[in-house]
């Protein structure tokens, strides 16, 4: 059996904070189209879905999200697990 992979799911916009103005705290704010309410990810929320953003397997994208916090993976994967599983529940991001 392969290792599930994790991509952003194609009826959803998004945009982070850097996008716009630079501000200080990372945040992206994203929704599904066409009428989707908002969401806001911010700090490490917002880390692991850019690094979503690349797609990849849980390893991978831990990996993304360690190197652009200068975190260890190891330190930081139980948090990105249980994030990544609450946006696949909620419907942005998908399983494959």
């Amino acid at each position: 059996m392969s290792e599930l992979r994790y991509r952003i799911a194609d009826d959803i916009a998004w945009v982070s904070e850097e996008d716009l103005d630079g501000g200080e705290v990372p945040t992206a704010y994203l929704t599904r189209l066409p009428k989707g309410p908002p969401i806001l990810l911010e700090g490490s929320g917002c880390v692991v879905w850019l690094a979503l953003a690349e797609g990849g397997t849980l390893a991978e994208v831990t990996a993304t999200a360690a190197s652009m916090t200068d975190a260890a993976p190891e330190d930081i994967s139980e948090d990105v697990a249980t994030l990544v599983d609450q946006l696949v529940v909620i419907g942005v991001v998908c399983e494959e």
